[in-house]
């Protein structure tokens, strides 16, 4: 009682709601609680009433229940714990607190942390962090998920800050960058490190008990000389010269070690600095809490020919190394290390392997991993091999649907161990374990040999077999699974062969047909992890989120069409899917499968709903030429602000799209062959969406872009000034349906766009914000306007009683005018009152 008593102020502000529920959970375990009171304190919003709460419920049931209260908090919160203690008494010696420092560090620099087989130890492929390990590109981002600028590992840990999230697609290299961060501390080969006296890389998919434990068993011994007390501590008193190097929070099961994820969570109550790393499609769950976030970007050419010639001798490098100069379809998957790995292993049993798609690298691993091994397993029938195998996959199947990545001997009862364990499909991990464990050598693979395992299903001759295959469809019943939880499990089932992409397809547009409601709010989530955040000003919720899921959709589908095995058979199967679908295509970034969907599907470009088009002028001035495009382009060394990849999505385009929306954003600059650019891909769409903003790289030149958008439908333009002659084009684009004008930072200009709008006669939507303008006689001339909207025109004076005379008595189809800010006159008023 006494120390809840005299913390009771620091316990309801510093608990948080996390331990507030796992006490609660004690509490009605031990019967102090009832399942009433528990759930009122878990209903509450404010984590601080929600301690206050139970702080007082506590109190007034007497010391026992107080008793449980805070020994329920020393088991899940002992940093604060010890922090109001005021613990003391077990002062770490110096002496033990350095002998921690050289243990973490002989670990760091052994052979064994530092070497290790990516692949299993069945494929003599060991990466070695030494000799091996290549500079990483990062890229910077913001809460929107866009990239803000590049980083270096150095740049990273120079502005790191607390705590630090770094996500990346399977194979990335994730955990190769926090085991290289360690071992540059402990080899004294970074100045920046040197303000950490302890790091600790943690594999989060082997947690267990608290973090004490978990550090004993991954990187001490267990009875180690210092106990969790003082161990516990030393972290609150060292607080940001800790360092915590989180490998793997995709596979992160909180309740093993709820003391990790509070540290995750609610890191400002500890201090210690915290490094996690996760898969790109589960960085939702930690977003929010990321004070730094990064990508890690792909592998660069250099580094990737760096990493062949570590990894493979020099006879077989070379031959790799010439597939590659010779086949461009591997130049994609050359940009994820663990893919190069593959591919190395690959080529020491088969040189004369090419593939073009993951599904095709991971098939040829696992082919040839069992035909390799299968002189182990000599003496055993093949029919016990093919059942085992088969088992094989239907482990790897549930597990992506349960989530499971460790398996144990039940797991197997049916089958020979020895069979899976010599092909190299499952490993064994013994070591302080109460269990023995069995997992694929990457999750990557595990839903790789799922997807095989799925398109065996769906495409068997055997009616049990199919009808299990559409039974696990069923259990992907959302979007959000579609697009994000299985995204690769299908993937690679699309990948497998051309009659499961055929079904897969079939799936996807019952899915798409069927959504409803419910499905907006996995959206939302989804909308917060994605590059589709851009939203529109006049439209519901409800809409927005169809929208970004209609195009994270579409996205998705383009990439199973991509890793699909033929795809000129499949051409007419997705041409259904995408009518009247939507894509969004971020000139940032323009994966390679967009490239492939243009050239290999017109048909289904051509009946788009929708193409939009986003151009960042902050983007730095195109630098890479495919060698496939050059002959086709034609195009100088001269660097331009419109990105090549983007313009050789058009290049040879001669059909008409049915829409295309176009975004110029911060345009400092345009280059005469921008405007080229521009004017190819404007000019393509039958109808034509235009919104510039804050891109005064384009004053004295829209009016070159615009002479080329012949079916420009809607235009904004917003902070950009323009010269009188751009003002006068938009005057001829007699098309425009809509002109949104904000914040147009120049003079009303004598035969400018005021005098000219008269001239816009098919306009149906008039937008005028914050410009300089008099009386206007052009528009009582737009008879087929339906709004209009002004905001604070300045010099307006008596003009707007004259305007709005004018469109009162003129404009019959106008159906809703909003006047902002715009000194309105008592005459104006009157006529407004009268219509």
């Amino acid at each position: 009682v006494e120390f809840i008593e005299s913390n009771r102020v620091h316990l309801i502000q510093r608990m948080g709601m996390i331990t507030v529920k796992q006490i609660a959970d004690d509490l009605l375990a031990c019967n102090v609680m009832s399942c009433e009171e528990v759930n009122t304190i878990a209903c509450e919003k404010v984590e601080q009433e929600a301690s206050r709460m139970m702080i007082y419920m506590i109190l007034n049931k007497g010391s026992e229940a107080c008793n449980i209260l805070v020994k329920s908090l020393e088991k899940h919160n002992p940093f604060l714990f010890h922090d109001l203690q005021g613990y003391t008494t077990g002062q770490v010696e110096e002496e033990k607190l350095n002998d921690l420092i050289q243990d973490l560090k002989y670990v760091y620099l052994s052979s064994a942390f530092q070497k290790y087989h990516l692949l299993g130890s069945d494929i003599d492929i060991i990466f070695d962090l030494g000799t091996a390990y290549t500079d990483v590109l990062l890229w910077k981002k913001d809460t929107h998920n866009s990239r803000k600028g590049q980083l270096t590992l150095n740049v990273l840990l120079e502005e790191l800050k607390n705590p630090c999230i770094i996500e990346g697609e399977a194979g990335k290299g994730k955990t190769t960058l926090l085991k290289r961060i360690a071992v540059l501390w402990a080899s004294d080969n970074c100045s920046t490190l040197k303000k950490f006296q302890f790091i600790f890389f943690i594999s989060l998919t082997t947690t267990r008990g608290g973090i004490y434990e978990t550090v004993c068993d991954q990187l001490l011994f267990e009875q180690y000389p210092i106990c969790k007390q003082d161990f516990m501590e030393m972290l609150l008193a060292q607080r940001q010269r800790v360092l915590f190097l989180l490998d793997g929070y995709d596979e992160f099961k909180p309740q093993s070690c709820p003391e990790i994820e509070a540290m995750i969570k609610e890191n400002h109550k500890f201090k210690d600095m915290v490094i996690i790393v996760t898969r790109t499609e589960s960085i939702r769950k930690i977003r929010q809490f990321g004070s730094l976030i990064a990508e890690i970007g792909d592998l660069l050419e250099g580094s990737c020919k760096k990493l062949i010639k570590n990894v493979l001798t020099n006879k077989l490098a070379h031959g790799l190394l010439n597939q590659l100069k010779e086949a461009t379809s591997m130049k994609n998957l050359m940009k994820t290390p663990l893919f190069v790995i593959i591919a190395c292993a690959i080529q020491m049993g088969e040189s004369n392997f090419h593939p073009s798609t993951q599904t095709l690298l991971f098939s040829t691993l696992y082919d040839l991993m069992v035909e390799k091994n299968r002189y182990k397993t000599k003496e055993i029938t093949e029919n016990h091999i093919m059942l085992s195998i088969n088992h094989c996959g239907d482990l790897a199947l549930d597990g992506i649907f349960d989530q499971r990545f460790d398996f144990q001997s039940e797991d197997l009862a049916d089958v020979k161990e020895v069979i899976l364990l010599a092909s190299g499909l499952l490993y064994k991990y013994t070591a302080q374990r109460l269990k023995l464990t069995y997992r694929f050598f990457h999750k990557s693979f595990q839903e790789y040999t799922a997807g095989r395992k799925l398109c065996k299903l769906l495409t068997s001759c055997q009616e049990a077999e199919v009808k299990k295959g559409y039974s696990d469809l069923q259990k992907i019943n959302t979007i959000s699974d579609i697009t994000n939880t299985y995204f690769n499990l299908l993937l690679y089932t699309c990948g497998s062969s051309i009659d499961a992409t055929r079904i897969i397809l079939d799936f996807l547009k019952r899915t798409d047909q069927h959504r409803d409601i419910s499905q907006l709010f996995s959206l939302k989530n989804l909308a917060l992890e994605s590059k589709y955040t851009k939203k529109s000003e006049n439209i519901t919720e409800k809409e927005d989120l169809n929208k970004i899921g209609e195009d994270i959709f579409a996205d998705c589908v383009i990439n199973f069409f991509y890793e699909s095995s033929s795809k000129s058979a499949l051409s007419r199967d997705f041409e259904e899917f995408f009518n009247d679908k939507s894509i969004y295509i971020n000139t940032q970034n323009i994966p390679i499968y967009f490239s492939v969907f243009f050239r290999y599907l017109p048909n289904c470009v051509s009946v788009l709903g929708l193409i939009k088009l986003d151009f960042f002028g902050n983007y730095s001035p195109s630098k890479e030429i495919d060698d496939e495009n050059v002959e086709n382009l034609q195009i100088s060394s001269l660097k331009t602000y419109i990105p090549e990849k983007a313009v050789f999505l058009f290049f040879n385009w001669n059909q008409s799209f049915r829409s295309l929306e176009i975004t110029l954003q911060d345009f400092n600059k345009l280059k005469k062959r921008d405007i080229k650019y521009m004017g190819k891909i404007c000019c393509s769409a039958a109808s034509l969406k235009l919104h510039i903003s804050n891109s005064s790289g384009t004053t004295g030149t829209l009016n070159e872009v615009l002479e080329t958008c012949k079916n420009l439908k809607d235009l904004t333009v917003e902070s950009t000034p323009l010269t009188v002659e751009d003002e006068q084009q938009i005057t001829t684009m007699t098309k425009l349906k809509t002109l949104h004008i904000r914040d147009l930072q120049s003079e009303n200009l004598e035969g400018g766009l005021i005098d000219g709008i008269k001239k816009l006669v098919n306009a149906e939507g008039l937008v005028l914000d914050n410009i300089s303008m008099d009386e206007s006689e052009g528009i009582r001339n737009l008879r087929k306007l339906c709004l209009l909207y002004m905001n604070h025109l300045t010099a307006i004076g008596d003009g707007i009683a004259y305007i709005v005379r004018s469109v009162s008595d003129e404009l019959s189809e106008l159906e809703e005018i909003q006047l902002v800010n715009c000194c309105i006159s008592s005459d104006a008023v009157e006529i407004l009152g009268k219509n």
